[in-house]
């Protein structure tokens, strides 16, 4: 099987990555009285005290300061956990990767799927938000439907490379949780953009701010900018072409270095 056919076979095995990903997270809460609602929970509280705390701060009234500061954090906590939790997918399962012949891109769906059941939880947070201020569902709130699979999909692409890298340089994993601490006080989440004045622009040049915007604007019901369209439309074509080639090149690897 070829690496290309065997990305192309992990997604027909759907229900493979889609069990695992449901096994762990009953894992995670088995015992726990509310099992995967701690998520909501923990959600819930941190936007409740940041959005006083900076709603005052920055003097933003809390009835648009609150819904742009959970989608943002929603979003965000499942961009930046499946990259994290994708650069240690290979060595997490190295002993199913030894002893089952399943195509390895199976551990990255598994991550990116965990990430979007608990991104689905979440939305239990965003729903009451938007109750208490008052939003009102619009055809635009569609908009967050292809911006969630072309987002998804580009985690799916960049997690394979970060996992097939990490496999051989256990150091990365940790240089890239670093790197996405500082990238997240960077891009518009806990502030918008436009508070950014004459520097705004600067924003354009964050990857992270597309990313985040192309699921957080639909929510909020604003439509993405075309240059966030095709922001995602370059980088999922130019993130598929190295995962491909990192496959060709490596993939066949992977058992041996974890």
């Amino acid at each position: 099987m070829s690496p290309t056919t065997s990305i192309a076979e992990a997604f027909r095995q759907w229900r493979i990555w889609w069990w695992l990903a449901r096994r762990d997270i009953r894992s995670r809460y088995r015992g726990s009285v509310l099992g995967p609602l701690w998520l909501v929970a923990t959600l819930g509280i941190l936007v409740g005290g940041l959005s006083i705390v900076y709603g005052a701060v920055f003097n933003q009234p809390l009835k648009t300061f609150i819904p742009y500061l959970t989608t943002g954090f929603m979003v965000w906590w499942f961009v930046s956990v499946s990259i994290t939790e994708c650069c240690t997918a290979f060595i997490n399962n190295s002993a199913l990767i030894r002893n089952q012949p399943l195509p390895i891109a199976i551990y990255v769906l598994q991550t990116i799927a965990r990430n979007l059941i608990i991104l689905a939880t979440n939305i239990i947070v965003f729903l009451a938000v938007a109750l208490f201020c008052g939003l009102r569902p619009s055809l635009i709130n569609l908009f967050v439907i292809p911006g969630l699979v072309l987002v998804s999909i580009l985690l799916f692409s960049v997690g394979l490379c970060l996992a097939i890298i990490c496999a051989r340089f256990r150091d990365i994993p940790h240089l890239v949780a670093n790197l996405l601490q500082v990238a997240m006080l960077l891009t518009p989440i806990m502030f918008l953009k436009s508070m950014l004045g004459p520097r705004a622009a600067f924003a354009d040049f964050n990857p992270f701010f597309h990313i985040v915007d192309a699921i957080r604007g639909p929510l909020l019901g604003q439509t993405p900018s075309a240059l966030t369209w095709s922001f995602l439309v370059l980088t999922n074509l130019f993130a598929a072409a190295a995962s491909a080639w990192l496959m060709r090149r490596a993939g066949h690897r992977v058992a041996y270095l974890v």
